[in-house]
């Protein structure tokens, strides 16, 4: 860390952070924010995380392939948070 970094924080932790990154790292942070939210909203109006992430279509293409994973499944549907 030097004084060119920043240090971003919120509940689940703290971040350190090259100042010339701090604006793309807030860009991909409130995108997360927003889906997360989004899928909350989906949650409360009665529609389940297992099927937002069509878990079912998951366990399919597991049993068929034991590498599938989960993360490639959310990418596959465009489900992931991360990105």
């Amino acid at each position: 860390m030097t004084s060119d970094d920043v240090v971003l924080g919120d509940d689940d932790g703290v971040l350190f952070v090259a100042a010339d990154r701090a604006g793309d790292v807030l860009e991909t942070a409130l995108s997360l924010f927003r889906t997360e939210r989004e899928q909350a909203r989906r949650i409360a109006a009665g529609e389940t995380l297992r099927d937002q992430t069509r878990f079912d279509a998951y366990l399919a293409g597991r049993a068929e392939d034991p590498s599938y994973t989960f993360r490639r499944h959310l990418r596959r549907i465009g489900g992931a948070i991360e990105e």
